[in-house]
């Protein structure tokens, strides 16, 4: 699979597709790899919808220390076997399906699709109730699968502290992918 493909599934549809890669015997490093997404991105995206990697199954599990309406909604999007794209189909190809039952599937794929952005919203919600600009704090690594090069640079004695601690207390990431990332980004933003 592309990494184009493997981006334009759905959360879930992105879990069940590692977890079956893990069962066919493929490691998550390997994984990552052939689909050219980072690790560290993996697992914040699974992380969003309350999956983590379970080390003794080898696989990623729903965590269930969600709210009663986070596990509804997951439950519907179980249960579903029509996509949202299926839906727009079936409507605009004048398809005789009946057009409330579609209107009910509309729903719940909005309902699933708003239950995977749950942690972002409340936190959108408080940012707004305290008059806070809006800021996104979630770091996405989106690096091409390469190999890393060991290098020298100088850099500023606060600044290499700072960094020192910032990794200390997000052991979720790499310095190498935090420090690629951070170049990348420097460079778009000064074209």
């Amino acid at each position: 699979m592309t990494k184009e493909k493997f981006n334009q599934l759905e959360k879930l549809e992105q879990v069940q597709y590692i977890n079956n890669q893990l069962k066919e015997g493929y490691s998550l490093t390997k994984i990552s790899k052939e689909l050219g997404v980072g690790r560290s991105t993996i697992t914040d995206r699974f992380k969003k919808v309350n999956y983590s990697y379970s080390k003794d199954s080898n696989e990623y599990i729903y965590n269930d220390s969600v709210t009663a309406v986070e596990k509804v909604v997951r439950d519907i999007k179980v249960k579903e076997d029509i996509t949202i794209k299926e839906i727009d189909e079936k409507l605009n190809n004048g398809s005789n399906t009946d057009v409330s039952l579609m209107s009910d599937k509309v729903v719940q794929s909005n309902l699933v699709n708003l239950s995977n952005e749950y942690q972002t919203l409340i936190e959108m919600i408080e940012l707004y109730k305290k008059n806070s600009t809006i800021l996104s704090t979630q770091i996405v690594i989106d690096l091409e699968n390469t190999d890393n090069k060991l290098t020298t640079l100088r850099v500023n004695t606060n600044v290499l502290r700072q960094f020192n601690e910032f990794i200390d207390e997000h052991k979720e990431y790499k310095k190498v992918d935090l420090v690629s990332m951070a170049l990348k980004e420097y460079m778009s933003n000064h074209k």
